[in-house]
Parts: C-alpha cells; sequence; structure tokens
C-alpha cells in the first residue's frame, strides 16, 4: 500500500457522529494500524457533496451488532481474516442470508489473499469487489469506495421505491374498505357540508368519460333529502333543476356554480376512463368566501379521486393476475394475513400444481398455456363454488381458501388427480400434485409462515411424486429440524468432514474388479452415519451441492492415487451434480484438479443421473463431450427412471449406461423389470456403451443379469460400501481367494 495512506494514522479515531445527510461506511478490520488508516484515508471524503462516514468494528460480531443498530450503511470495507480465517466470509453470509440486504456493498479487502482465493471467493459469495490492502492506495480507496456509494444509492433509491409503494399501498388499503370509492364519496360529502353547510344535502355520481350527460351514472354516495336518490330522478323529480348545472360541468370539463346549487367535476378518466360529479344542494347562494373554500378543498377531492382510481389501479397490478382474473401470490399472502384466528380455524388452504407445466410452456407456448390456465380456473371455479379465495401462487400452481366444511369436496376433487380441460378442439389431460394444510395447526402464524409452509409440503409431494400430502401438525418442527441440519451441513462442509466409501464395480462371471463407485459419507462424533438422502437434498436446496462435489472430486482423485500407488490402477468414479454442469467452469476444474494431482484421465469417472443429463442437455452436452474427448468416462447413473427417448440414446454424451438398482431388484419377480434391463443392455451393444448394474445383491440377479448381456455390476452382493484403507485390504482378500 502506498506510504500516503499511512500519514498520521497512528490510532483509531473516536466513534463519529452520525448525521442524517451523511454516506455511512463500515471498516470491519482486526488490525488496530490498518483501520486507522482506513479512517484517515477518508476523513475528509465526500461523494456527491455530502460527507463521508466511516464507522469502525474490530470483529465479525462486533460488526453485527453494529448492523443490526445502524440504518443505511452503505458499504462494508471487510477484512476476510479475523477472529477466525472465515469471519469475514461468514458475515458476508450474514448480510445477505439472515439480514437480507442485497444492496449493501461488500469490498473484502485482505492481507493473506491465500486465505481466501479471489476467484473462489467471487464465484461462491455475493460480494462486490476484491482487493489486496498491498494494492489499494488512498487515491484507489477513495475511488473504489466513490464507485460503490453511486452503485448503493442506485440500488437503494430503488428499493425505497419499491418499499414506499407497498407502504402507501397498504396505508391505503387500511384506510379504504373494498368499497373504497363509496367510502371517500361519502368522506367528500360530509366534508363539504363541514366547510359550507349544506342544508339539504348532496350527491356524488360516477359516470364513464367521454360523456355529456349522466345517463350512465350511478350514485356512490348520497347525503340530506337526497339518500338512496337514483340518477334517473334527475329528469322528472325535484332533482331536475341540477340536469343544466350537471350538463354544463360535464360538457366544460369544470366545476358549475349555480343560484343555489354547485356542480363541482373530476376527471380520472386517464387512469381509469372515469369521471364523478358532485351535486351540493346549498338552497342559496354560496359566498365568495365559501365559493373559494370550495375550489381549494376541490383540489385536494381531485387528488383523491385520482389516488382512489390509482390504489385500485395498483392494487389490481399488485394482488390480481390480470390474464386469469384471480388473485396473484402477493393477493394470497393479503387474504390469509387478514383472517381472524377464529376464520382461521374453520378454513382450509389448498395448494395444486399442474406436474411438469414448464414443459408444457415450451412445447405449446406461452399464449397457448395461458388459455390453458384460463380454462383450468374457469373449472375449478365451477367444481368449487363456494370458494373463498382463488388465487394463483406460481407459474402453473394455484392456491384455494375455503370453509372446512368443504374439506369432502376437495377430498372429492383430490382423487380425481388428473383435470381433463378443453381447448381449440383438443382434450388435455392435466396431471395435478395436491398438498392441503387445516389452518387451525397455524392460528398465530404470519401470513408468509403459513404459505411457506403449505408451499414445503408441496415441494415434498412433487418431489416424492405423491399425488397428495396434507399438513400435519409436528410439520414445522420437522422444517426446524431440516434447518439445523441445513446449519450442521453448513458446518460439515467448511470443516472437511465429508469423507468417501468406495464400492466396488466387478464382472459378474468372474467377480473380478474392474473400479469402484465413490459415495459420499458423513459421519457424528459418536461414530453413527447420517444418510445421504437426508443431507444431500439439502446440499442441493441450499446451493451448498457444488462445494461438497468438490471435496468429494478431491478425495476421489487423492483415493485414485493411494489405490495405484498400492499396486491397484482402477478407475473411480464420483457423482456430479446439475449445478455442477450449469457451471462454466466445471470441467476447467476438474482438469485442473487432475493436473494437480497428477491423476490418469482414464482412471476417472464421473456419474450424471440421466433427469441430470436430459435437463438443459443441449448446454450440458459440450461439457460431457469436452470430458469423454480427454478420456474421462461419463456414466449415466440411474438409467431407465429419467426421460431419456431413443433420439437421445443414439447421440448420448456418454460412456457407460447403469441399470438403476429398482430395475435389478425386480429381476426375480417382474417380467417387465427384466425387459428394462435387457433393453438397456441392448442399447448398450447397438450404440457402443458400457452397461453397470447397480444393486446386485443376489446370485440370481448375478446369473439373469448375464442371461439379458450385462457383465458389470455392484451392490452388496460382492461389497457394501467401505473406507478406503478397507478396500485396499479387500481387494488384497480378493487376490488372495482368486489364487
Amino acid at each position: 500500500m502506498d506510504s500516503e495512506l499511512f500519514e498520521y494514522a497512528d490510532s483509531p479515531p473516536d466513534e463519529p457522529v452520525l448525521a442524517a445527510e451523511d454516506w455511512i461506511i463500515l471498516s470491519v478490520e482486526d488490525d488496530p494500524t490498518f483501520q486507522a488508516t482506513i479512517c484517515h484515508a477518508l476523513k475528509d471524503c465526500q461523494h456527491d457533496g455530502r460527507p463521508v462516514t466511516v464507522l469502525t468494528a474490530s470483529s465479525a460480531q462486533e460488526a453485527v451488532e453494529t448492523l443490526s443498530t445502524t440504518d443505511n450503511i452503505a458499504l462494508i470495507l471487510l477484512d476476510v481474516v479475523m477472529e477466525a480465517d472465515d469471519a469475514g466470509l461468514r458475515l458476508v453470509k450474514s448480510v445477505r442470508d439472515v439480514l437480507g440486504d442485497n444492496c449493501m456493498r461488500i469490498v473484502l479487502l485482505t492481507g493473506e489473499p491465500g486465505m481466501a482465493p479471489q476467484a473462489e471467493v467471487m464465484a461462491q459469495y455475493d460480494i462486490d469487489e476484491y482487493w489486496s490492502k498491498s494494492d489499494i492506495s488512498q487515491e484507489k480507496l477513495i475511488g473504489v469506495v466513490n464507485s460503490n456509494l453511486r452503485t448503493w444509492n442506485f440500488m437503494n433509491e430503488l428499493r425505497r421505491a419499491r418499499t414506499g409503494l407497498q407502504l402507501i399501498l397498504d396505508a391505503s388499503r387500511s384506510l379504504y374498505s373494498k368499497h373504497s370509492l363509496t367510502e371517500f364519496s361519502h368522506g367528500v360529502l360530509k366534508s363539504i357540508s363541514d366547510i359550507i353547510g349544506l342544508t339539504r344535502g348532496g350527491i356524488v355520481c360516477g359516470v364513464l368519460l367521454p360523456a355529456r350527460t349522466p345517463i350512465d351514472a350511478a350514485v356512490l354516495a348520497s347525503t340530506g333529502v337526497y339518500a338512496d336518490k337514483h340518477i334517473d330522478h334527475i329528469r322528472d323529480s325535484e332533482l331536475v333543476r341540477f340536469q343544466k348545472g350537471i350538463d354544463t360541468a360535464i360538457g366544460d370539463g369544470a366545476h358549475y356554480f349555480g343560484a343555489d346549487f354547485t356542480v363541482l367535476f373530476f376527471a380520472t378518466h386517464e387512469i381509469d376512463g372515469s369521471g364523478y360529479i358532485v351535486i351540493v344542494d346549498s338552497a342559496i347562494r354560496l359566498s365568495e368566501f365559501h365559493i373559494n373554500l370550495l375550489k381549494v378543498f376541490s383540489e385536494n377531492v381531485r387528488s383523491g379521486f385520482a389516488n382512489v382510481a390509482l390504489i385500485n389501479r395498483v392494487s389490481s397490478l399488485a394482488y390480481y393476475d390480470e390474464k386469469l382474473g384471480i388473485l396473484n401470490r402477493n393477493g394470497l399472502l393479503r387474504e390469509l394475513g387478514n383472517m381472524s384466528r377464529s376464520e382461521r380455524s374453520n378454513a382450509l388452504l389448498l395448494l395444486f400444481s399442474i406436474d411438469d407445466f414448464q414443459t408444457m410452456m415450451i412445447a405449446f407456448g406461452e399464449q397457448y398455456c395461458d388459455n390453458l390456465l384460463i380454462s383450468l380456473v374457469e373449472e375449478m371455479s365451477e367444481r368449487l363454488p363456494e370458494t373463498l379465495v382463488l388465487s394463483t401462487r406460481a407459474p402453473g400452481s394455484f392456491a384455494v381458501i375455503c370453509d372446512a366444511h368443504l374439506k369432502a369436496d376437495l377430498e372429492q376433487l383430490i382423487s380425481r388427480r388428473m383435470i381433463m380441460i378443453q381447448l381449440r378442439g383438443a382434450l388435455h389431460h392435466l396431471r395435478l400434485t395436491y398438498a392441503l394444510t387445516e389452518l387451525k395447526y397455524l392460528e398465530e402464524a404470519g401470513a408468509q409462515e403459513v404459505l411457506y409452509l403449505a408451499e414445503s409440503v408441496l415441494s415434498d409431494a412433487l418431489g416424492k411424486g405423491a399425488p397428495f400430502m396434507q399438513y400435519q401438525d409436528n410439520y414445522r418442527s420437522l422444517v426446524t429440524s431440516s434447518y439445523l441440519m441445513l446449519q450442521e451441513v453448513q458446518r460439515a462442509i467448511v470443516n472437511d468432514e465429508f469423507t468417501i466409501h468406495l464400492q466396488p464395480k466387478v464382472r459378474l462371471h468372474d467377480a473380478s474388479v474392474v473400479g469402484f463407485e465413490a459415495l459420499v459419507r458423513w459421519q457424528q462424533a459418536d461414530g453413527s452415519y447420517i444418510p445421504p438422502d437426508m443431507f444431500i437434498p439439502l446440499a442441493e436446496a441450499s446451493g451448498l451441492i457444488s462445494e461438497l462435489d468438490r471435496q468429494v472430486m478431491l478425495k476421489t482423485l487423492d483415493a485414485i492415487n493411494v489405490l495405484k500407488a498400492s499396486g491397484y490402477a482402477l478407475p473411480v468414479a464420483f457423482n456430479a451434480a446439475v449445478a455442477d454442469l450449469e457451471s462454466p467452469d466445471y470441467v476447467d476444474n476438474v482438469f485442473s484438479a487432475m493436473s494437480d494431482r497428477k491423476v490418469d484421465a482414464q482412471l476417472l469417472d464421473i456419474e450424471i443421473t440421466e433427469s441430470s443429463a436430459m435437463r438443459d442437455y443441449e448446454t450440458h452436452e459440450a461439457s460431457l463431450r469436452r470430458l469423454i474427448s480427454k478420456g474421462v468416462s461419463v456414466s449415466i447413473d440411474d438409467f431407465g427412471t429419467g426421460y431419456s427417448s431413443l433420439a437421445h440414446v443414439a447421440r448420448l454424451a456418454a460412456t457407460t449406461l447403469k441399470i438403476d438398482r429398482s430395475f435389478v431388484q425386480g429381476l426375480e419377480t417382474s417380467d417387465s423389470d427384466r425387459h428394462v434391463v435387457e433393453m438397456v443392455a441392448r442399447l448398450g451393444r447397438s450404440f457402443g456403451y458400457s452397461v453397470v448394474a447397480e444393486g446386485v445383491e443376489t446370485d440370481a440377479q448375478r446369473r439373469m443379469l448375464l442371461d439379458a448381456g450385462c457383465h458389470i455390476g455392484q451392490g452388496y452382493f460382492y461389497a457394501r460400501p467401505m473406507p478406503l484403507q478397507i478396500a485396499i485390504e479387500w481387494l488384497k482378500d480378493q487376490e488372495v481367494a482368486a489364487k
């Protein structure tokens, strides 16, 4: 760092007093000299004519306390290594995930780049800039500060605008009921009466513009002798005396002040195509003073009518799906939030989702699917006519709120999973997945939590392929347990606690070993293991799977070298997730790791599930073919359970097809499973793939696989997954047994 930055920076300054207009920066640094340096460098800094104020924290914990008590911190200058090596990075996660602040700018300053490599950190954490302390000068620091303050200000203004709109809307909705225009109209008449003292009363009417006469008008409010009058009476009753004033006001688009009455005119046609006339029956001519009062007050009324029109319009945009004509997700949350405890105790929330809707969107197009959804909404409205709320919550997914006495109707609907929709001469069979929540279990929960838990049930049903699941009273505790487990998974990844066990792949005719599959394991302090089907879904859902897969890949490469050093040059496979293949750097990272550890490509096998291979296949294919071109094997795991067509199989970017264990398990009892195994074996021979059978557990299965043309297998019949050193001992035992 330039020496100028250290000039006079002998000790940290006193904590500054914040002014409302200051730009606020938080410097998190455990080196008091460098902290003082930062403060000194920014001592007289200004941005856009406003002073920059620097708050300081000497640890991540202190920074958290400052963040929780100080608003509008625009920028954090963050040291990576403080009370712990990853304290700075954990603080980044807290800001983004716990505080939920995506606007705050975060600039990493590190004196030990090796502790947090730039490329890795930038890829994994939501940070904005990364600088080595040795590369930053006062001029550079001020430039970084100005750039990030400019960006924060822009993002913060957008956030404030969105928040402000929502606050205004909610505040207005609390003042106005669903008949807010009528209530506002009554308020107008009452206010005018208070200002000028109406002796007979008044009427407020709404008209559609452009209109020269009030023929199409509707009475919104009336007081005094005109209570409950209709606009048609203007022509054939005592109200006929207002006719000229009404026609003049509408024709001129201005107020009319008559001898004994006044007609005020307000137009909101640019917003909603409407206009409003307010008839004020004063019985006597108004004084100039009262006319002026009405003119001034009319400006407020004009704004009020415009605001009501805007509120209704914004409400429609914010809370309704205009295409479907029903509430959207925000509207659903509002309705849930407005329900009283007693209403929830007697209400049901049903979520249902169209299976494979995204595939339908691709196949039929957005417009066609919109029409399909409109037809589905109409169908559901007919089947559930007493529904309190029908809402869309996501594309192809809906919610219904109804009284508990309709549970039998819902169960009847759920029992028929397939809904038939007629559209443009074609009959569509829509498969639906349902999740039912009795809101009596969630009387005290907030609207967001209610919907989140209900959506978790639906997500669980979709993930398990179940047509229906129901919220249970203990579901919230299960979700909490999952969250705590996720925290443990995060900690275990950081601490590199996951290991691999190796399961051999063998030739079925002579049991000779041809390779291994590396399977991730998580052992606890008491020696027990947490099953992969508990922690892997959490890692996938939270975005941690790529880091877990990276650790497994490195351990697999190390295992290949240990096996080779022990005299066993055998290929080892490890699993890659969809998130891995979607990373543009994944293949390069694999090649780089192989090069660093000097592992022959012929000894590495990457396994991906069939569903992963088919998802965005055009995108993944290039990556898989790059791996194959370098000699890395690519195995399609769980083959037969996914979506491969014959056309896909013919050009699949793979070297091996792995028959899913479910088909192997059914070999002895199911003709259809035997046919699948035979078909996959034939496909392998036809297109030049190796074929491996998973889950071989009996000698009968082994013989039937050989008869079907499959010659390699793995499963408990040969060996369970085992730690590396035990696997080496097992190999030695196999050699002895073979002799």
